[in-house]
């Protein structure tokens, strides 16, 4: 269940992989993910092995633990490389008239 929750954790020794851990965490392994369904052709909630587990021991510690507001994630679009690109010319472009315009 520890290991699960602390799956995307960087650590380099034992001490850092052992450390307490963090609300972040906690969340994670509570949150629902969206997964696509290439056979149904629609989005689904897929959680976490544990999930349950680990709300029943959250409710244990305190029963008012899920009135605390938690950040709400909102997904942004994914940008392909050549839209970086873009912005990064269009960077360099403003860039270099800024500094014409000094000159």
């Amino acid at each position: 269940m520890f290991d699960d929750a602390i799956e995307g954790r960087g650590y380099i020794n034992e001490a850092q992989r052992t450390g307490p851990i963090n609300h972040i965490e906690i969340a994670k392994a509570c949150r629902g993910r969206h997964q696509w369904n290439t056979e149904a052709k629609e989005w689904q909630l897929r959680y976490r092995p544990y999930r349950n587990h680990w709300i029943v021991l959250l409710l244990t510690v305190n029963t008012r633990i899920f009135a605390l507001p938690m950040p709400k994630i909102v997904p942004e679009k994914i940008q392909a490389q050549y839209e970086h690109e873009e912005d990064f010319k269009e960077k360099a472009n403003y860039s270099q008239l800024l500094m014409a315009t000094k000159k």
